[in-house]
């Protein structure tokens, strides 16, 4: 007989090998499906056994007809009292090929009309006779349906997560990989496993159970070309294999949605290989080097993104998987699913491989990939002599550079700095401040009064990027010139243009996105880099509030340093997706931390959370529609006591504030115990100007 086992397009050649591997006589390879010959036990085989099958599907009849008459004729061309058995209901699925215009509903019931009146209808599938029919321009096609259900309808899974992965996708892509072969690798990791079908389907196929070993209804069971002996024997052989242990594995499942953990505990009980299994709510950027076991390789469908703002944040968690595998797992492989082809290729690992297919509506792709080997970054420091000589004008400022460079260079080679601020302002006819952000260099002029010649200010400028340039022995390509003046409102994050030039740096262990081409500031305020490690330090196990959060970058220390919650707060949109994507770049999810956008003043009057952590960096001036401008010489004791309301007993609120003439209330002193650490906040590439911000912990009277 002739058989057709179908399957999602593009697996058609993953399929047809695993069909050989069954003993099975393959005919041909499609898209969407692979033809084989045999008899009844290879189709019941195919149906008990095939992990990435669909459906089982014999073939009744092609005939040479048009739409309009297909249905009767279909009907017509079968003896059904000699097909159908049982008494059982008849199901039918009937559809229109691309070209063919009309309602399929209506073709349907034209071909149950067609049927003998004996027999029932049935609207479900299950318990049913399945018959398939499609009828194209010039031709009509019947099949018998022996799965009945899909056949990615294990039975385990219940329950599903925000985007179940089909089981049948999933052993495809551990098929391609060779999982089904003694010579697997020892260990498999999914660090975003849902509701666990990936590391189920793999438990399940190294341990060789049939992938229907559970399921108690099939299509063929309505057959009476399959003797009821035959079928009841190929069930029982696939049931007792569910008996068969899991090899000794190394199989674990992390997830950062807490909810979602316990369908997977439930449905790998029901697969019967819980014990096999480790699942643990951990987000990939909480991984550790312990966590990999010798060589293995890891699985994943890390979440695609479909509009912007979530394909950007994709691809930061796309790179922040190459990163962690290239640190912590360099022996590992990689296969993800992915449906876009630039957010995967942000991974920046090596593909070795790749399966293109089709997922519902979507075109997705499986690639296995290998980590690339992590270059240490390069970071600019002054060198001991220029990398050319520089004009007259030039020469002071270049030997500034030079002399602060020496004196920052011990220092930055024990902090392991790699962005820091090498001048500011140190002589009176360079009114600039130079940044290093790894190898790249950021120049802020600070605009020249109008008293002064255009021209000389011009010059001066000039000299400026050349010095820069002849001091740290960098291209013009790497230096980044910006004009700053006073500004007001909502300027202050102004806008240069639209192109979203980011870059990553790392600050402790924390890997942060600047921007040093689309706006004045970078997206990192380097003045604060103390009390952004102290609270990576701090935030183990605690929950921590980020306030006047800008692009989220004391969050991201805080999630890197263990804490177990975090919620950011900003009225920008802009901003918060920043944040978002500077967390994805660590491989952290806003499932545990969350983003609230919304003014901070309103957001701490409506809180009804404890923290133990709090950072809080308000500006000086902020306007807003919603409420009066919140102004932070004014503002800033009635902003600490309402944090203070949502602060736990013995935890901290790290206050900071750039006011030159700041005060701090009164009242707050009185009522509790703040320390001002401002001296200790301000690292050594600021000390020439301590004013640059003022930092207090403050703390309840009673965990003084």
């Amino acid at each position: 007989m002739e058989f057709v086992a179908t399957c999602m397009p593009g697996l058609a050649d993953l399929l047809s090998d695993e069909l050989s591997s069954l003993g099975i006589s393959v005919t041909e390879t499609g898209r969407a499906h692979v033809s084989f010959t045999g008899g009844s036990a290879d189709a019941l085989k195919v149906c008990l056994w095939s992990r990435l099958s669909e459906r089982v599907l014999l073939h009744l009849a092609t005939l040479g007809v048009t739409p309009d008459i297909a249905p009767e004729k279909l009907a017509a061309s079968q003896d059904w009292l000699s097909l159908v058995g049982n008494n059982a209901p008849v199901h039918v699925h009937m559809e229109h090929g691309a070209e063919v215009r009309g309602d399929n509903r209506i073709s349907t019931k034209r071909f149950i009309q067609a049927l003998p009146t004996q027999f029932a209808i049935s609207r479900e599938p299950k318990g049913s006779c399945c018959i398939r029919a499609r009828l194209d321009l010039n031709e009509a096609h019947l099949w018998l349906d022996l799965a009945g259900e899909p056949l990615h309808r294990r039975g385990y899974r219940l329950a599903g997560g925000r985007a179940p992965l089909r089981e049948t996708l999933a052993a495809a892509m551990l098929w391609a990989i060779g999982w089904g072969k003694p010579d697997r690798p020892p260990a498999l990791l999914d660090p975003f496993c849902g509701s666990g079908t990936l590391v189920i389907e793999a438990a399940l196929m190294a341990a060789g159970r049939a992938a229907g070993a559970q399921r108690q209804h099939y299509g063929f069971q309505h057959w009476r070309g399959c003797r009821r002996q035959l079928w009841l024997d190929a069930q029982q052989e696939a049931g007792d294999s569910a008996k068969r242990p899991v090899p000794t594995l190394s199989l674990k499942g992390f997830d950062a949605d807490s909810k979602t953990l316990p369908l997977a505990l439930q449905n790998a009980e029901r697969a019967g290989v819980r014990n096999a299994i480790h699942f643990e709510r951990r987000e990939l950027g909480a991984l550790r080097p312990r966590d990999f076991v010798a060589n293995g390789i890891v699985v994943g469908n890390p979440p695609w993104g479909e509009r912007l703002d979530e394909k950007q944040q994709a691809g930061w968690l796309h790179y922040s998987i190459g990163r962690i595998l290239a640190v912590r797992a360099p022996g590992y492989q990689a296969l993800l699913l992915g449906a876009d082809v630039d957010v995967m290729d942000r991974s920046g690992m090596n593909l070795e491989q790749q399966w293109r297919l089709k997922n519902g509506p979507f075109n997705n792709f499986i690639r296995l990939y290998s980590p690339r080997k992590q270059t240490p970054p390069a970071v600019a420091q002054v060198a001991d002599e220029g990398a050319f000589n520089v004009p007259e004008g030039a020469q002071p400022l270049l030997n500034r550079l030079r002399k602060n460079g020496k004196h920052l260079r011990r220092w930055l080679e024990r902090e392991d700095i790699q962005c820091y601020r090498l001048y500011d302002r140190d002589l009176p006819e360079f009114n600039v401040a130079v940044d290093i952000y790894g190898d790249q260099v950021l120049v802020q002029e600070f605009k020249a009064p109008k008293t002064i010649d255009p021209e000389k200010a011009k010059a001066r400028r000039d000299w400026a990027v050349t010095a820069v340039r002849a001091a740290l022995g960098v291209h013009r390509e790497q230096v980044h010139l910006r004009t700053r003046e006073k500004q007001k409102g909502n300027q202050q994050y102004q806008k240069l243009d639209t192109q979203g030039h980011y870059r990553v740096v790392r600050e402790g262990q924390a890997q942060l996105l600047i921007n040093l081409q689309d706006y004045l500031d970078t997206g990192l305020f380097l003045d604060h880099r103390p009390t952004r490690l102290r609270i990576a330090e701090q935030a183990s196990g605690k929950r921590f509030l980020n306030l006047f959060a800008y692009t989220g970058s004391a969050t991201v220390h805080a999630a890197v340093g263990g804490a177990k919650r975090t919620v950011t707060v900003d009225s920008s949109k802009r901003y918060l997706d920043w944040t978002a994507c500077n967390l994805a770049a660590n491989g952290f999810s806003t499932d545990q931390h969350e983003l609230a956008r919304m003014d901070a003043m309103r957001w701490l009057d409506e809180c009804k959370e404890q923290f133990d952590l709090v950072f809080c960096d308000p500006p000086t001036f902020s306007n807003n529609k919603s409420r009066s401008d919140f102004v932070v010489e004014e503002h800033h004791g009635d902003l600490i006591r309402k944090i203070m309301r949502c602060l736990e007993p013995g935890g901290v609120l790290y206050f900071s504030c750039n006011y030159r003439r700041f005060q701090m209330d009164e009242s707050i002193s009185k009522w509790f115990d703040v320390e001002d650490i401002s001296r200790w906040s301000i690292p050594e590439d600021f000390r020439r100007n301590e004013k640059i911000h003022y930092c207090y912990a403050i703390r309840h009277v009673e965990d003084a």
